[in-house]
């Protein structure tokens, strides 16, 4: 029997905190349960046990154990182990891994409630009328909170109201603690014991009800009931499936209900819809290609279990990670499949449940906790129903009991990196520790592998499999360049848009071909500006500029979300303001003009806000009956569809100017990316680009397709320079709401760095933004060489930081270690 436990607690405060077990809970506790426990003066929170141990704090005082919310381990000792080495790898706390990792519904919190005190006899002699309305609303509500008595006393006081009013002992204070997760539960039907349990009995019924006519529907429907029981081999029947039954009626079930025959019960059903499985990987048939790489990957996974799958857009890679994935269901195995993007899930979805039905879960947050918190809880289970688990970056902390299989897709993409809040973890990277701590396989798979993952190919750090063909041998794109200063000199343009571009979405059209245009800038114009003075608005909280959105009439900014009405004078001069620049609501316009009968459609963050816009928008581009979609990068992600002929590029300058040393890397994989989209089946198809700088060479590099020579020029270029991968970025961001203060603390941070560390302490700059939501921020960056050193490097940069904070004058600066910076 264990005394004492050491609790995780979803807060970013280091460590773990140790509490008493109480006796009778000692028998039933165990690692990865949840508990209820005191924290603070009075608050309650639930935590994880992380360990178990008979060793007593040095201190006194000691808090027991308050409740265990469940009877078993929602974490498996696994998932304990990977909260450690993220919380440890990115430089954050094992709490804040535990607030990322766990379904709300299980993070509880207690929230303070006010009542009357047991001895309080009602008297109101002496009371202010504030008062006086407070036990009146108590006489009604018998509880209320803090917030809500706020609002009724409508003024600054009232916390002093509140604390008066329990000094005279009419309130108290209490913590209350709600379970938010609740099993679905559906209404059925059963028979009643006394009719379940005798036949003679029932038999007796049934002949005591042919008697007359008004028993008789009775008895024709109690029959269909027993046959329904008979089909579904069940004691209990869900009222929704009696409903179905011809003959079966709402007031017949409830006669049989009011005779004692039928008796009402609550079904626990899931929020999932169940779906057989249509066909069976085995069917598969891969072309040659496919059935070679796919041999070479069940064997290169026998050697080494780590492997990068490099296939060209359109090869079919999907087709070998089913085959994949019914051999580790076979074996016993549990299968994750990671996708970047939640507007990749759906048709996933769609094909892996064609081949495995029910066993496929989802775990994203377009589905709400409850429906999340069901995944968790099959997931629980020794032999729960969910065998493949598909799933954005935080379906990487599910409690897997048998993982066999890792499989991240479009594994180069930037989505897989989370940044605020903490952990801000990489997912590919995690998943590939992940698979490690477990002993499972992983296969990263993309079409434009990440400069990080070719470099462990060439260190022999990971398998390499190539499928350098499209199935059923369908040519790449052609990809043609507009160059769009000879366009403007010859006037071939019309808006945003070459002549070149129209006559081939016009042709595309004709043939009733699908087109995808991609522009990486939302709303209806970047910013708008004076051409007077040259005044541009820009938001009150953070150093941007405020975008035009047509669609809501108004300016509004892309990291806070203030919005305000369009300036239509200048404020400075009283010039007429100008637009200037393009997105992707004015892409949609000047196309709706050209192309009056054509259905076009745009997929980006504005037009997905809703919960099922991407399954729509998607949805009815596969289906045809979109003509045009318009998008952000959320096109280039691994989309399949088999009437896209033409691929457009409007703006593809605008990629190449950012300043990090990653842009071309991402420049191309976006461009390599969408790309792909044309083409996929039947014929070649065509992508166009439009561009003020054809000569440049990653145009050539689009044209060429040869991915691994551009990733030997690049590895080359960043170890010249020593840049990832070949060291490793630790930024630290410093934020206040005074620049002058967070100026200070930043440069106190250097100074203390510099004399620790024996690498160079670089900055502090302003941020990319300088101000976010009124903070002003600041940016320190060390590169560290793979040396060794790294771990002993970061504990250095998380002590330095605590002693920082620890100064009066810094206790509320806000700093922000970002590991790995992407």
């Amino acid at each position: 029997m264990y005394t004492y436990a050491d609790v995780i607690l979803p807060l970013p405060l280091q460590g773990t905190f140790t509490y008493k077990v109480p006796g009778d809970m000692q028998p039933m506790v165990q690692p990865g349960m949840r508990v209820l426990v005191n924290f603070g003066r009075s608050k309650l929170y639930a935590g994880i046990i992380f360990q178990l141990h008979n060793n007593p704090p040095a201190y006194a005082g000691i808090k027991e154990i308050v409740n265990l919310p469940d009877e078993k381990p929602i974490i498996n000792t696994q998932q304990l182990n990977f909260w450690q080495w993220v919380a440890s790898y990115y430089m954050c706390t094992i709490g804040e891994v535990m607030a990322a990792a766990m379904p709300g519904v299980f993070r509880l919190c207690s929230e303070t409630k006010i009542i009357f005190h047991p001895d309080y006899d009602g008297d109101i002699t002496d009371l202010s009328p504030q008062e006086v309305t407070v036990v009146n609303t108590l006489s009604e509500k018998q509880e209320v909170t803090f917030k809500e008595l706020h609002a009724l006393l409508g003024n600054n006081y009232a916390m002093r109201q509140i604390q008066n009013m329990i000094d005279k002992g009419i309130l108290i204070l209490c913590e209350d603690v709600e379970d938010r997760y609740k099993p679905k539960q559906e209404l059925g039907f059963a028979l009643a014991p006394e009719y379940a349990d005798s036949h003679e009995a029932l038999s007796g019924l049934l002949a005591d009800m042919e008697k007359n006519k008004k028993p008789q529907l009775q008895a024709d429907t109690l029959l269909l009931f027993m046959q329904c029981l008979h089909k579904e081999n069940s004691q209990v029947i869900k009222k929704s499936l009696l409903m179905t039954i011809p003959g079966i009626t709402d007031n017949r079930l409830n006669a049989l209900v009011k005779r004692g025959v039928l008796q009402k019960t609550a079904i626990q059903t899931s929020r999932w819809q169940y779906q057989a499985g249509s066909m069976k990987a085995d069917d598969i048939l891969l072309s040659p290609a496919q059935n070679e790489a796919y041999n070479q990957i069940r064997q290169k996974l026998e050697e080494n279990r780590n492997l990068l799958f490099h296939g060209v857009t359109g090869s079919g890679k999907t087709e070998i990670y089913i085959k994949l994935i019914q051999s580790y269901i076979d074996q016993g195995k549990q299968v994750l499949y990671l996708l970047p993007e939640i507007a990749l899930t759906e048709q996933i979805i769609n094909r892996l449940r064609a081949y495995f039905g029910d066993v496929v879960g989802i775990y994203h947050s377009q589905y709400n906790y409850m429906q999340r918190a069901e995944v968790w809880q099959e997931m629980c289970k020794e032999n729960g129903r969910f065998k493949v688990i598909l799933g954005t970056r935080s379906a990487l902390f599910m409690p897997f009991a048998h993982l066999g299989l890792i499989i991240v897709d479009e594994e180069h993409d930037m989505s897989y990196k989370q940044y605020d809040p903490a952990p801000r973890y990489q997912a590919r990277d995690a998943a590939v520790m992940l698979a490690g701590q477990v002993k499972a396989d992983i296969v990263l798979g993309t079409a434009t592998p990440s400069m990080e993952s070719m470099n462990n190919v060439l260190r022999g750090k990971y398998a390499y499999v190539t499928l350098m063909e499209r199935y059923g041998g369908i040519q790449l794109p052609q990809v043609k360049l507009v160059n769009m200063r000879a366009a403007k000199a010859e006037q071939q343009m019309e808006g945003h848009f070459s002549f070149m571009m129209y006559q081939h979405i016009e042709q595309a059209l004709q043939q009733h071909k699908q087109v995808i245009l991609f522009q990486n800038r939302r709303g209806y114009a970047p910013h708008m500006e004076c051409p007077q003075c040259g005044y541009i608005p820009h938001c009150k909280h953070c150093d941007v500029t405020l975008t035009y959105h047509k669609e809501v009439k108004g300016l509004q900014c892309h990291y806070c979300g203030y919005t305000t009405p369009v300036i239509n004078v200048c404020p400075q001069c009283g010039t007429a303001m100008q637009m200037k620049g393009f997105g992707t609501e004015m892409v949609e316009e000047e196309l709706q003009a050209r192309f009056p009968q054509a259905n076009i459609a745009r997929l980006d963050y504005d037009s997905t806000r809703n919960k099922n816009a991407h399954k729509r928008i998607l949805s009815e581009f596969e289906q045809q009956h979109t003509d045009i979609l318009i998008g952000t990068q959320m096109v280039t992600k691994g989309l399949d569809f088999d009437n896209v002929s033409l691929v457009g590029i409007l703006n593809a300058d605008n990629m190449l100017n950012y300043p990090d040393f990653r842009s071309y890397e991402r420049a191309l994989q976006l461009l390599m990316q969408v790309s792909g989209r044309a083409g996929r089946k039947k014929e070649q198809g065509l992508v166009l680009i439009q561009t003020y700088d054809p000569r440049h060479s990653i145009f050539a590099h689009v044209q060429t397709n040869d991915y691994a020579h551009i990733a030997e020029l690049l590895l080359a270029e960043r170890k010249q320079f020593g840049y990832p991968p070949y060291t490793r970025l630790v930024k630290v961001g410093v934020q206040h709401k005074q620049e002058s203060v967070a100026m200070e603390a930043a440069l106190a941070l250097v100074h203390a760095l510099q004399q620790n560390m024996d690498i160079p302490v670089l900055g502090p700059e302003n941020s990319l933004v300088a101000r976010v939501k009124n903070l002003y921020r600041k940016e320190i960056m060390l590169k560290m060489p793979l040396d060794g050193k790294i771990p002993a490097r970061k504990q250095c940069i998380c002590n330095t930081i605590n002693d920082i904070k620890a100064m009066r004058n810094f206790s509320q600066v806000i700093f922000v270690p970002d590991v790995d910076v992407y």
